[in-house]
């Protein structure tokens, strides 16, 4: 009887295989971190990591291969080798060395135990259905490539990875028929060959309206490949703001691999991008997970701070990057000069004025665990382009293993407090003291019920029912089982509640409810990145799920779920054209294209060397042509980019008067949002007044009137009167403005 080495491919701990201690970072005689990043990962030992690195570790165990003689041992190792042969992108040679495993195993006349001889027939089929994938969603892409249910240009024309890959999962559930991994991957295989549902043995077959919503909205379409901005790539993050002050979102994506550039593209205001990646300087950083934007100088320019490191473990100490904007199209690195030196993993950082000095101040969550404890920076910002590390100071001196935090005012002191999202021992509420004149973080602890779920990932703050108040999200990642089978077991009303997603309603006094799962979030989502928006411009807040993690099987829909008034929340991803089944990372909404609704830009792509894909831009086509107001920010007093400022605007819709609250901020905690307040006013068509709390001690909150729907207003704090900003709508890819279009 012989076991293999699957370990790593189903249901390993993270960090199984991290064992050695903290490698301090050298020193470089370099102005910028560039040649700290280089020499960084140049340290990394890819036997000591997962899951990224595949392409070196394929090498070495290649190496190891070759000088193995025994049978029983030589298969082992080549079905590992053949899994990281996968991994790094090429399926054909993994192919090959599976077929060649199984010819070892006949000629040497080993026998597998039941695990390994369902756990070889099932990676085998996962190779053939990813080959499909490579040779149809990939490299013949189209608008509906891998948005399920699979349909129309989505069906492969090259059938053959498909076909092989349901002839291994069918013998997988002859022998296995309640294995709920394989049943899943057996319908989407089918799926994207076409011959779902009629085609599926009645055994296996997923019932059809499972892909189905209650809530039907217009399909939103992906512009991505059209504009040239749908980068091929693995998992990254994204920015939508203005970069260079010409009222225009532009786009930053990154990639996670080391090797991969960022990109940047100026939004052209007539319907187009040009990339200024190389010009801009943003091509050379490198293997960049996350990345936030700020205005830390106060100069009225974008600046933007890139994280990496997250998920390396022991290897995670790889600097973080703060670039300054030039305002020429160029950016600076400032870190070392402005002394953000502590190294650590990271993929969650927050801007906020933490003193309300009106100057932004910087806080990093990092990955700490057990024999590598690096915590959590706070870095106060000296009002002079540099930072004081001050968390011992204030009270941080918490180490888990955080994967996501927000900056927000939960108890309306203006003093912003602090959410962690952890994957070790729960999520945490920070609250600021700087109301009571003390320079200190307070833990709230397990009081304000704010702790799960279960291995949390991004995090948010919102007012998801108007009422005032900040309400936290908090979704979790994964567990040990594959998505495909916490999917299914969710439709048959067997999932677990310790992994659904958590909405707290802020019921004031530092007291919350959770209302998710009354609020219909009944469905496991292994969320990565996320973000919200108001993709019906009603003036509730709507959010994307970003989802999956780094297993090739698991190809879970992204999700979007729409505010139904603050009442419940309803699923339209497979209505509204979402449903993309690869991984998710970074979200970002906002109006690229100034008519008035927010789109949505997702950088799709997983963690595995060869785990590309496109990413998307989807155009919102605003079906239910709502009123609007668009409001841009600026503080005096308070910081130039105004985060933190918290607005209500007051309309009159139909025979009422109706506020809607929003905040300044660049959304959840994996994904940035344009800092524009892109406001839904639903079938409103008067403003009677908007009212600025502006994120600073003393200050007096502002009011302003005149302001009139669907236009774009300037707020700058201390003029009593709203600048009028010209706000015209263009199509995609036109070269000109249409004029046609106004609302």
């Amino acid at each position: 009887m012989i076991t293999l080495c699957l370990c790593m491919i189903f249901s390993c701990k993270q960090g199984d295989t991290h064992h050695e201690g903290h490698t301090q970072v050298a020193t470089a005689s370099a102005d910028d971190t560039r040649m700290l990043v280089k020499e960084a990962y140049a340290r990394v030992d890819p036997m000591k990591i997962t899951p990224t690195m595949n392409t070196e570790r394929a090498a070495i165990i290649k190496a190891q291969l070759d000088a193995l003689t025994d049978p029983k041992e030589k298969i082992n190792v080549q079905i590992e080798y053949a899994f990281e042969l996968l991994a790094a992108g090429d399926t054909k040679a993994a192919l090959r060395e599976y077929q060649t495993a199984f010819q070892s195993i006949i000629q040497n006349k080993l026998s597998l135990d039941e695990e390994g001889r369902r756990n070889l027939y099932f990676i085998v089929g996962m190779a053939y259905m990813r080959q499909g994938e490579l040779e149809n969603c990939v490299l013949n892409h189209n608008h509906q490539s891998c948005f399920i249910p699979i349909r129309g240009d989505g069906i492969h024309q090259l059938k053959s990875g498909s076909e092989r890959a349901i002839k291994q999962f069918e013998t997988v559930l002859s022998e296995f028929p309640e294995d709920l991994e394989a049943k899943y991957l057996l319908n989407i295989a089918y799926m994207t060959i076409g011959g779902y549902p009629e085609d599926v043995p009645e055994a296996w077959r997923i019932d059809p309206s499972w892909y189905q919503n209650t809530i039907k909205v217009e399909p939103f379409t992906d512009l991505a490949p059209q504009l040239g901005i749908n980068d091929n790539a693995r998992a990254g993050g994204v920015i939508m703001d203005d970069f260079n002050n010409d009222g225009w979102l532009d786009l930053v994506t990154t990639s996670w691999n080391h090797k991969d550039p960022s990109r940047f593209y100026i939004n052209n205001g007539d319907g187009t991008f040009t990339d200024r990646s190389k010009e801009s300087g943003l091509a050379d950083q490198l293997g960049i997970l996350h990345l936030n934007q700020t205005d830390y100088n106060n100069d009225g320019l974008l600046d933007i701070y890139l994280m990496r490191g997250a998920w390396y473990f022991n290897f995670g100490d790889i600097p973080n990057t703060l670039l300054k904007n030039n305002g020429d199209g160029t950016f600076k690195d400032v870190t070392l000069q402005a002394g953000l030196t502590h190294h650590a993993p990271t993929q969650a950082s927050a801007w906020a004025d933490v003193n309300l000095d009106g100057w932004l101040d910087l806080i990093v969550a990092n990955e700490s665990f057990k024999d590598f404890q690096r915590g959590i920076d706070l870095y106060i910002n000296n009002q002079d382009g540099t930072f004081t590390h001050s968390s011992e100071r204030y009270g941080l001196t918490q180490n888990e293993f955080y994967k996501g935090i927000v900056a927000t005012d939960v108890n309306n002191d203006r003093y912003p407090d602090i959410y962690l999202s952890s994957q070790t021992n729960g999520n945490q509420l920070l609250i600021n003291e700087g109301y009571a004149g003390k320079q200190r973080f307070t833990p709230v602890g397990d009081n304000a019920g704010v702790t799960r779920p279960r291995l949390s990932f991004p995090c948010w703050s919102f007012d998801y029912n108007n009422d005032g108040n900040e309400d936290l999200f908090v979704s979790g990642f994964s567990n040990d089982d594959s998505p495909g089978i916490i999917w299914i077991q969710d439709h048959l009303r067997k999932s677990t509640s310790e992994y659904l997603p958590k909405l707290y309603r802020n019921k004031g006094n530092l007291a919350f409810e959770e209302v998710g799962s009354q609020l219909g979030l009944n469905e496991v989502a292994f969320t990565m990145g996320c973000n919200f928006g108001d993709i019906n411009v009603d003036g509730y807040l709507d959010f994307y799920l970003a989802t999956g993690n780094p297993l090739y099987q698991s190809l879970v829909p992204n999700k979007m779920y729409l505010n139904m008034k603050g009442e419940r929340f309803e699923d339209v991803s497979y209505s509204g054209n979402f449903a993309n089944i690869q991984k998710g990372h970074g979200v970002s909404f906002g109006d690229w294209n100034h008519d008035g609704d927010e789109d949505l830009y997702v950088v799709i792509g997983g963690a595995y060397d060869g785990d590309n894909f496109y990413n998307c831009l989807f155009d919102n086509p605003n079906e239910n042509k709502h009123n609007w107001l668009v409001l841009n920010l600026e503080g005096t007093e308070a910081n130039k980019s105004a985060i933190g400022a918290r607005v209500e605007i007051s309309v009159d819709e139909g025979s009422r008067e109706r506020s809607i609250f929003r905040t300044v901020t660049s959304g959840a905690s994996f994904g940035a949002n344009s800092l524009a307040l892109e406001v839904g006013l639903g079938k409103a068509t008067k403003v009677n007044r908007i009212t600025v709390q502006w994120p600073c001690k003393t200050c007096p909150e502002q009011e302003f009137t005149g302001l009139e729907v669907n236009k774009a207003y300037k707020l700058v704090q201390g003029n009593p009167s709203a600048e009028s900003l010209k706000y015209e709508p263009v199509q995609a890819g036109s070269g000109g403005h249409d004029h046609m279009m106004h609302h």
